[in-house]
């Protein structure tokens, strides 16, 4: 009798043991997977939209049946971002939910209060630090609800935010991680890349599509927004920036004229500091190896390397140049005073002097590994 009335009280603390009493199917929860943020300085409020879906969506649109991917963009206001994002919470029927966010954008007018919504950003428990962060001066709704390519989430950079093709950006997305640590670091002038929308190039059954592409940057210097710089500002430092493997390098001749592509296999800037009579100065170094993609004008194999090392050259003085004229350091020229010559940065910030007015050397050597055929 002791033994059926003990296995009947294991078998009641069995079934106890093995259910969800806190079961929810994924279809009844929905996931914002990308945020805008702006902020209107007259109302004083800020403005979240919100790019919701769930996973019985993306199930319908990955299948067979090739429909659209759906988007629902949804719009709050508040005093804080938490609560502009509460108003969107009211009237979603299916448990939002922040654990899939993968890319927050911050529009160009909320940029000034950038240290209050990284604030609001990091005490969310849900939102990791491996979200994707960028800036914008298009309308949020629209950007949020760009068009992807084949009806696929993973086509936009929104969602997969790697460029896989020789139109690599100057200036790639950044990490939370990344980007708080460069904010928040005295030495660095933090780069934020601007997406914006290509309303042109593209269309499906004869109808314009808009598709989201990198457009240059915005320097954040000293916890604020500094200026906005275009792609073309930001091309000639490219190399300190990001990597530059299989990127499109054009080389134009003394004049101007185009005369080939190389593709680069190997290019990535090196910073170093020296004192010379007295006087510091720096030396940027941009090693290139490369192969002729295109080849439109006959010339030797030195002269299509010393053009290229010329227009390399000449773009990254322009963008040196336009940054000592709106004193941004854009290829980390203080922070390697700071982590490599703590004497020479002291002295320097005790002078009131800028790092962006100490001499800076060019070298450029680019090295043709092949011309894509048994001749040139």
């Amino acid at each position: 009798m002791r033994a059926a009335k003990r296995m009947v009280v294991l078998a009641l603390m069995a079934v106890v043991l093995t259910s969800c009493w806190d079961q929810r199917s994924i279809q009844e929860t929905s996931y914002f997977t990308s945020l805008g943020i702006d902020f209107d300085e007259k109302k004083e409020l800020y403005s979240i939209y919100g790019a919701l879906i769930t996973m019985s969506d993306v199930a319908k649109s990955e299948g067979a049946s090739g429909m659209a991917f759906p988007s629902y963009i949804g719009h709050g206001e508040g005093e804080s971002p938490q609560l502009a994002l509460e108003t969107l919470y009211r009237s979603t029927q299916l448990r939002p939910s922040l654990d899939h966010l993968m890319t927050i954008v911050v529009k160009e007018g909320a940029l000034s209060r950038i240290s209050d919504i990284l604030d609001s950003i990091n005490r969310s428990r849900t939102v990791r630090y491996n979200v994707f962060i960028a800036s914008t001066t298009e309308p949020l709704d629209e950007l949020l609800s760009a068009d992807t390519l084949f009806n696929s989430p993973m086509y936009t950079f929104l969602y997969t935010h790697s460029v896989r093709s020789p139109a690599l950006p100057a200036v790639p997305m950044l990490s939370l991680q990344v980007f708080v640590r460069r904010f928040y670091e005295a030495s660095r002038t933090t780069l934020l890349p601007v997406l914006k929308l290509d309303r042109s190039s593209w269309k499906q059954g004869g109808k314009p599509k808009s598709y989201i592409f990198y457009d240059g940057a915005h320097a954040i210097v000293g916890r604020k927004d500094r200026a906005a710089l275009d792609e073309k500002a930001v091309q000639g430092v490219k190399w300190f920036l990001s990597d530059q493997r299989g990127a499109f390098l054009e080389v134009r001749d003394d004049k101007g004229k185009f005369v080939a592509i190389f593709v680069v296999t190997k290019g990535k800037g090196r910073l170093s500091y020296a004192v010379r009579n007295k006087e510091g100065a720096f030396k940027a170094v941009v090693p290139v190896q490369a192969y002729v993609y295109e080849l439109h004008e006959k010339a030797g194999e030195r002269q299509l390397e010393a053009w290229a090392e010329n227009g390399i050259r000449e773009k990254l003085k322009q963008s040196l140049a336009m940054g000592r004229a709106k004193k941004i350091d854009l290829i980390g020229l203080e922070d390697e005073l700071y982590r490599h010559h703590l004497k020479a940065w002291k002295k320097l910030k005790a002078e009131g002097g800028e790092v962006t007015d100490i001499p800076i050397d060019v070298v450029v050597d680019l090295k043709m590994t092949n011309s894509g055929k048994l001749k040139l």
